[in-house]
C-alpha cells in the first residue's frame, strides 16, 4: 500500500501500483501449464489477445507518465510471452520509478484512436492514460479468466482477500 499527501501523487502511485498488479498476474501465468496459450487466448474474435493486452497495460503506465514529464516511452516488444512481458514490465518500471507528481508538467498532444487530442498533464494521466491503462490490464484479465486460469479480484486490485 501506499501512502501520498496529495491526489497528484496518488494518480502517480496508482499507475505505479497498477503495473506491479500486471507484474502479479504475470508470475501468477508463469506457474501455469501453458501460459502461452493463455497469452494467446482472445474474448471475441475482432479483440486483442490477452498477451498484447498486457503489453498495452504495461505500456500504457509509461505512456501515463512519461510523456508529461518529458521523456520518451518505450516500444512494446515485438513477441510477448510471460517472461518478455516481465521484461518489459520491470523496465518500464525502472524508468518511471523516480517520476513524481510534480514532474508532470507538459501538455501532452496524442491520438485517441482516430481523435488528435491535446490535454493537461494532469486530464491526460487522469481521463485518458490510467483508464486505458486499466482497461487493457481488465481485458488482459478477462482473458486470462476465459482462458481458464484460476485467478480472482484479489489478483487484480491487491486489496481484497477471500
Amino acid at each position: 500500500m501506499f501512502m501520498t499527501s496529495t491526489p497528484d501523487d496518488a494518480t502517480v502511485e496508482t499507475v505505479k501500483y497498477y503495473l506491479s498488479r500486471a507484474d502479479h498476474i504475470l508470475v501468477r501465468l508463469s506457474d501455469e501449464t501453458d501460459p502461452d496459450t493463455l497469452l494467446a487466448v482472445r474474448i471475441a474474435p475482432d479483440m486483442f489477445d490477452t498477451g498484447f493486452n498486457f503489453a498495452i497495460a504495461i505500456q500504457f503506465a509509461a505512456r501515463a507518465l512519461c510523456p508529461p514529464a518529458g521523456l520518451d516511452v518505450p516500444e512494446i516488444p515485438d513477441r510477448y510471452t510471460c517472461e518478455t512481458l516481465r521484461k518489459f514490465a520491470d523496465e518500464i518500471a525502472d524508468l518511471i520509478a523516480p517520476i513524481r507528481a510534480t514532474d508532470l508538467v507538459r501538455d501532452v498532444s496524442h491520438a485517441a484512436g482516430d481523435a488528435e487530442l491535446c490535454q493537461t498533464a494532469a486530464d491526460y494521466v487522469t481521463r485518458f492514460a490510467l483508464p486505458n491503462m486499466i482497461f487493457h490490464l481488465s481485458l488482459a484479465y478477462a482473458g486470462l479468466r476465459h482462458g481458464g486460469m484460476d485467478i480472482g479480484k484479489a489478483d487484480f486490485d491487491g486489496l481484497h482477500r477471500y
